[in-house]
């Protein structure tokens, strides 16, 4: 039998051979061996066991001291971070294990703080979009006030203009209707500024001739030349195109504007409006615009602010000049939204070239060429033609029915609302010229009652909305109660005889 080595050793030192011989002694041995065994392999175990425990012991300390090290490292970063934030303020943090407790105690001050700043916040945006409709509301009414005698005296100055006065009073009258003409150009400069700001310009989609757009420019500023003695100039290519689709008074304003600069800054020599087609893929036309003068031009170190919003070359520009200095601003805001921007090349005392490029559409109308002065359309009857016009302000009363007997309109007087609403249950009418601003029911309640009006001629019914405010979303208001169109006042004559004459059941007499 093998014996643990052990206990075999203390057989052969100690007992005779032929005790081995005795059974109750090899029994006794027996159950020794196996005590001795069993100790080892308990000996063996508790080694084993005693060295797992050493080694997670030694796992779990290594463990204990990296999160250890990440806290300090996040606790240093977090007092970096707030440091960084906020360079001037003091945390009075010193290394211990309560830092943690201190930063988020911290940052719970400084998130209650944000939050409180927050709701300051709202209430500044708050108070900021009231002074923003405050505003809205204060030009719309001030144009209102100004529109409204504007467009007496615009109207009647064109009217005696066309009576044949004298030359001296005909003189007379050119200058009055040159200058208030002037002022409604800078009551609309500062109302087309607040409409870009607002982001309330919206783009026609419409058929043009952009060769007639740029001569009816020329014309409308050629008076404006030749007192200063000075020439414009059209150089236009011949590929452009016959018809295309745009915003035609957008680009008129844009090129009004640059073209009225010229001639206001030029004493001597030209102004040269020019239009080249740059390219035709079939759908679409790329031209390219160019106005330059000879004009005082602009100093190197004024040409990068020369855009900016009510700024002139110098105070001495806007002096002898005048203007808003919103014109150029204006045209920029506007050349952006339409997708491209403007450039420009000054020498000063040389004068100046201002140029963009447009891309539209290409339209398959052919339009023929036709005179847009004010003699065309006085020429045009309109005869059985009859219409309403809901208007308060006798002064504008007598100015439309003028226009009207000069068009051989009929027409009928609402002075408010209510009463248009009656008459055109009574009578019947081809459109109605609805103010927008009238005692007892305004333009949008009298619209809103004709079209609730059963029977097809109510929903029907041309309503042209004919007003002198100037909220910047008066045309969506006006759509949206169901008018068919919009007439600014001081109205352009030949822009509302289009419109009569469009919406009028009857063919015009030439």
């Amino acid at each position: 039998m093998d014996y643990h080595y052990l206990l075999a050793k203390q057989i052969k030192k100690m007992l005779p051979a032929q005790y081995l011989q005795d059974d109750a002694i090899l029994q006794f041995l027996s159950a020794v061996n196996n005590s001795f065994k069993n100790f080892e392999k308990s000996i063996k175990l508790a080694d084993h066991a005693f060295n797992i425990s050493e080694r997670e012991y030694l796992a779990a300390t290594d463990d204990l001291k990296q999160q250890n090290e990440i806290k300090k490292r996040s606790i240093q970063q977090l007092k970096e971070a707030i440091k960084a934030l906020n360079p001037d303020v003091e945390l009075n943090l010193s290394d211990s294990d309560d830092d943690l407790i201190h930063i988020i105690s911290f940052l719970q001050e400084r998130i209650t703080k944000a939050k409180e700043l927050e709701v300051e916040l709202i209430q500044s945006k708050e108070l900021a979009e009231k002074a923003a409709m405050a505003k809205a509301q204060f030009l719309s009414i001030m144009s209102h006030e100004i529109r409204t005698p504007m467009n007496a005296v615009i109207g009647f100055t064109h009217l005696l203009i066309h009576q044949d006065p004298k030359p001296e009073q005909k003189e007379f009258l050119g200058f009055l209707k040159f200058s208030a003409e002037n002022l409604l150009v800078l009551i609309n400069d500062i109302l087309d500024f607040s409409k870009i700001e607002a982001g309330k310009v919206e783009f026609e989609q419409v058929d043009f001739s952009v060769i007639e757009l740029i001569k009816n420019t020329r014309l409308s500023l050629l008076q404006k030349a030749n007192e200063k003695n000075i020439q414009i100039k059209l150089m236009m290519d011949h590929d452009l195109p016959n018809a295309i689709i745009g915003d035609p008074v957008r680009l008129g304003q844009i090129l009004t504007n640059l073209i009225s600069n010229a001639v206001k800054f030029t004493n001597k020599g030209k102004v040269t409006i020019t239009a080249t087609m740059a390219g035709n893929d079939g759908e679409n036309s790329t031209i390219d615009f160019e106005v330059a003068d000879t004009g005082i031009g602009i100093m190197p170190d004024k040409i990068d602010h020369i855009f900016d919003s009510f700024n002139q070359a110098s105070t001495d520009t806007t002096r002898k000049y005048g203007g808003t200095g919103l014109g150029l601003t204006i045209t920029k805001r506007l050349l952006q939204l339409l997708g491209t921007d403007i450039k420009l090349k000054s020498e000063f005392g040389v004068g100046s070239v201002f140029s963009f490029s447009l891309v539209f559409k290409n339209s398959k109308k052919h339009l023929s060429s036709t005179s847009d002065s004010d003699e065309f359309y006085a020429l045009k009857s309109l005869k059985g033609t009859r219409l309403l016009i809901a208007e308060d302000n006798q002064i504008n009363v007598i100015l439309a029915k003028h226009f009207m007997k000069q068009w051989d309109v009929e027409c009928d007087v609402a002075e408010n609302g209510e009463i248009a609403l009656m008459l055109v249950q009574t009578r019947d009418y081809d459109m109605v010229l609805m103010d927008l601003q009238m005692p007892e029911m305004d333009g949008y309640q009298t619209t809103t009652a004709i079209r609730n009006l059963e029977g097809e001629k109510y929903k029907n019914l041309p309503i042209i909305a004919l007003t002198a405010s100037a909220m910047l979303d008066i045309q969506d208001m006006a759509f949206t109660v169901g008018m068919n169109d919009y007439v600014s006042k001081p109205f352009n004559p030949n822009e509302l005889h289009r419109k009569i004459a469009l919406y009028s059941k009857h063919q015009t007499i030439i």
